[in-house]
């Protein structure tokens, strides 16, 4: 399947000596990760804009409901090392337990989304979050994102104080907020991310040489009969940062 990745780890960049065992030493591999991400999350609470915004600086203005898509963000260092992102974005609205459970357990990290002025999204990251740990236990790398910060105060149903109190302090998970709309603070919910899965990975400039041209991308609806049938579009951005 496309996008299976490795087990989260940091390679070890030590230096070997050759077979004939000489003084000379081979050159240092570039570290070289992949890691696959699930988006997860009730309907409309913008989880492909989230990624849309992150990976080609595009924002989704039409609604679009999505079966599953996979999408994937390379990131070229100064120092030669390499980073993949295989970013799993998952339907809110169709409910495909079978393919739910196997993005579960062939992901990496996770990314949960709810709507800051949608108390019901949030109660939907509290029950994915718990079938997410049950599956994998309490360790696995899970940020939790507000999307739609930028609504007035007035409109919001669930406070940041409260939801990063439970996400940070009682789960033990990243939080972040977020405008996809407004493309505001989406770079710090993959930060985050990083951060929870003890990745060593400056984003910041790989993303501003990325973002200097917007990939080209096939644009099609995945078709569901079962998990073995399940197709999955790969949509692919490789970045080279100097």
């Amino acid at each position: 399947m496309p996008g299976t990745c490795h087990r989260l780890r940091i390679p070890s960049l030590a230096s070997s000596k050759s077979a004939k065992g000489t003084n000379e030493c081979e050159p240092v591999t570039p570290k070289k990760e992949c890691h696959r991400v699930t988006m997860l999350g009730a309907a409309r609470v913008g989880k492909s804009s989230i990624i849309s915004q992150f990976l080609y600086e595009k924002y989704l203005s039409r609604y679009k409901q999505t079966i599953e898509e996979m999408h994937r963000g390379e990131y070229e260092l100064p120092d030669g090392s390499c980073l993949t992102l295989d970013i799993l974005d998952t339907s809110g609205s169709y409910q495909f337990p079978a393919m739910r459970a196997l993005s579960i357990n062939t992901s990496n990290a996770f990314i949960l989304v709810y709507a800051v002025d949608d108390e019901e999204t949030w109660h939907e990251v509290e029950r994915l979050r718990e079938q997410i740990v049950e599956a994998r236990g309490l360790f696995v790398p899970i940020v939790v994102v507000g999307n739609k910060c930028d609504v007035l105060e007035e409109e919001r149903q669930i406070s940041q104080r409260s939801a990063q109190a439970k996400a940070t302090l009682e789960w033990g998970c990243g939080y972040a907020e977020c405008s996809a709309k407004n493309n505001d603070g989406i770079l710090t919910v993959f930060k985050q991310l990083l951060r929870q899965a003890n990745i060593e990975y400056n984003l910041s400039p790989a993303v501003r040489r990325r973002r200097k041209s917007l990939p080209s991308y096939g644009v099609g609806s995945p078709s569901f009969k079962g998990v073995n049938s399940a197709k999955y579009y790969l949509k692919r951005h490789s970045c080279s940062v100097q």
